[in-house]
């Protein structure tokens, strides 16, 4: 395999991460850096919690979507990436090591106003040191420690979805994610790529996805996207993302996330 300069980048960032002596907790406040790199583990734990814009996680065989004010917990040694189709993100990163973690799992976690002052505090402090702040390290090593109990996971938007082993259907899934705006049926989508609708169907069903389920969930995932960005209102949103109206989409997007699109930018 060809070694490229982005495998160079990955690679520093890891080993400073396990450089970091066990009584030390690194903590940063980041943006497109910390994204966008090559699947990858490390031996510490890692908590990022979104401060604002969007983070797709593959993690393993799923992918995950998860929005704003939500933490993302992924153990030492679990193989994960990151990326962000948003103009912007910050996100705020620590990495720890502990022994009796309270999750030994990856996990996606819903945060209250609490939680989130909790992790800015943390988050001022670079480096934590036990020998130079014995008070502060105990402190975010304890709250990290009691997090998975006082935290309630999440669902939506952090649902995952299940990247299907059948490579014939892998360019399906991406030429539907790169045309949503597009009036896209599994009629169209099975004679652009010389598949009959049975057969199709059949790809679709043996992976455990429901075409329409796929094309709405990724619909609205696009949407809440552009929606973080405020780059466009719920009504240019909804024809961008392939929706024929404004109520479609409104109705589609409460479906899948339980809240409408307006209630949605009210708490962005």
């Amino acid at each position: 395999m060809q070694f490229t300069p982005q495998d160079s980048v990955t690679e520093k960032r890891i080993s400073l991460i396990e450089e970091v002596p066990t009584d030390e907790i690194l903590t940063k406040v980041t943006g497109r850096e910390e994204v966008s790199l090559h699947p990858h583990t490390h031996n510490r734990h890692q908590i990022i919690y979104i401060l604002s814009g969007t983070l797709h996680v593959e993690v393993e065989e799923s992918s995950y979507f998860v929005t704003g004010r939500h933490l993302i917990w992924i153990p030492r040694g679990v193989e994960h990436r990151l990326s962000s189709n948003n103009s912007q993100i910050s996100l705020l990163t620590s990495y720890f090591c502990m022994e009796h973690a309270g999750e030994d799992c990856f996990a996606i976690y819903k945060t209250d106003e609490l939680v989130a002052r909790n992790l800015q505090f943390i988050s001022r402090h670079e480096l934590i040191d036990w020998n130079r702040t014995p008070e502060i390290f105990a402190f975010a090593m304890g709250f990290f420690g009691v997090l998975p109990h006082i935290c309630k996971k999440a669902s939506f938007p952090a649902q995952p979805f299940i990247i299907p082993k059948d490579v014939r259907l892998l360019p399906v899934l991406d030429y539907v994610k790169s045309n949503l705006n597009q009036d896209l049926t599994i009629e169209r989508v099975a004679s652009y790529f010389g598949f009959s609708v049975r057969n199709l169907t059949r790809l679709f069903t043996n992976s455990g996805i429901r075409f329409v389920h796929y094309l709405n969930y990724q619909r609205i995932v696009r949407g809440i996207e552009i929606l973080t960005d405020e780059a466009m209102n719920i009504e240019q949103t909804a024809y961008e993302v392939g929706f024929n109206s404004p109520n479609s989409f409104s109705r589609v997007f409460k479906q899948i996330t339980g809240e409408s699109p307006s209630e949605y930018i009210r708490n962005l």
